[in-house]
């Protein structure tokens, strides 16, 4: 339950920052629930590989799968961090006329 609460207040931080640099935020919020889950996936897996090859069991399992899940918010993060903010144009102002 405090993951989802988490991944919310994640993606809603994400999508403010994106909005203040006129983006459009939907898709990168999507990127953030994939990597989320995908890092969290991946952290399990490999946790529970470890754990068969230690004899640990699903011990290791439950932490490598939340390091994952945090690893895929801060690339999430990172990416929205970086994005560059939309380019207004501006037209050129008017010669001045001489009369």
């Amino acid at each position: 339950m405090l993951e989802i609460i988490l991944l919310i207040g994640l993606t809603k931080k994400i999508g403010n920052m994106l909005n203040a640099k006129g983006r459009k935020s939907g898709w990168f919020k999507l990127l953030t629930v994939v990597l989320w889950i995908g890092g969290e996936l991946i952290g399990a897996v490999i946790g529970a590989v470890i754990g068969e090859i230690s004899d640990l069991g699903l011990v290791v399992a439950y932490p490598l799968a939340l390091l994952g899940a945090a690893g895929g918010a801060l690339t999430a993060y990172l990416i929205a961090k970086n994005v560059r903010p939309v380019e207004t144009f501006e037209p050129p102002p008017p010669p001045p006329v001489f009369t």
